[in-house]
């Protein structure tokens, strides 16, 4: 049966808790947005959960990396989807490669987040993620050229939020004391916001841990999606119509 929506491609496992909640934000947002209720009311979704090698604690070779979300894009793409959403800030580094090697869209968090700065007015924000989003500047063409300046952890903070990530990939609850010591700090830098710029943050982390705006990028790309997925709605709609 023909969906009225764009088909969505999730390429997840990175971790699979951080899709599953990619997952449930976008139904989440079809049923505030559209008033969603019926399975009919829902856009189609094809999820893929990638046995990634280990982009956290790096214990993975970047060609067998790449190697890795080239087959999981290009699968996605042979299953039919319109577009590609990937809810791993850290793959964000190979891109360039992945959207090379398909044709069809991939949305980009970095991109996506930006944008979201960009509205806001913001011009100065920390960044929590992993060690190598951060060493591989991830978020930092797209916010140098919103002009918003880029907080980052030290390299003592960043083996702390390392060791929190981890945690949350094994199933535990961590303590979230040294999370909030660095926004904390953040705050006190006259950051405006803060972003959980590792999509398993956002499983452990709310604004009540914060008293300045936390930026959920699981949530920022769930929305890139419903609008993605969406675009071509009124269009189709018409022509039905004729």
């Amino acid at each position: 049966m023909k969906s009225r929506y764009k088909t969505i491609g999730i390429l997840g496992g990175m971790g699979p808790e951080a899709t599953a909640d990619l997952y449930m934000k976008i139904i989440r947002s079809f049923q505030v947005k559209f008033g969603a209720k019926y399975d009919s009311d829902f856009p189609p979704i094809v999820v893929y959960s990638l046995p990634l090698p280990d982009v956290v604690e790096e214990k993975g070779t970047e060609q067998k990396i790449i190697e890795a979300l080239v087959f999981g894009v290009r699968k996605l793409q042979q299953a039919g989807v319109d577009f590609i959403v990937i809810p791993c800030n850290t793959v964000h580094i190979w891109m360039k490669e992945m959207r090379e090697s398909v044709q069809i869209p991939i949305l980009s968090i970095a991109e996506e987040v930006c944008r979201f700065l960009k509205s806001k007015s913001y011009t100065k924000v920390g960044l929590l993620s992993t060690g190598l989003t951060n060493r591989k500047r991830v978020f930092d063409r797209e916010c140098e050229e919103s002009n918003v300046e880029l907080l980052k952890t030290t390299e003592a903070e960043q083996q702390k939020v390392t060791q929190i990530i981890m945690a949350v990939l094994e199933g535990k609850v961590p303590d979230k004391e040294e999370l909030q010591l660095i926004f904390t700090r953040f705050s006190r830098q006259k950051a405006q916001a803060i972003i959980l710029g590792c999509t398993d943050l956002p499983l452990i982390v709310t604004q009540d841990d914060s008293d300045i705006e936390i930026i959920d990028t699981t949530q920022v790309l769930a929305k890139a999606a419903v609008r993605e997925c969406q675009q071509n709605l009124f269009k189709q709609t018409s022509n039905d119509d004729k």
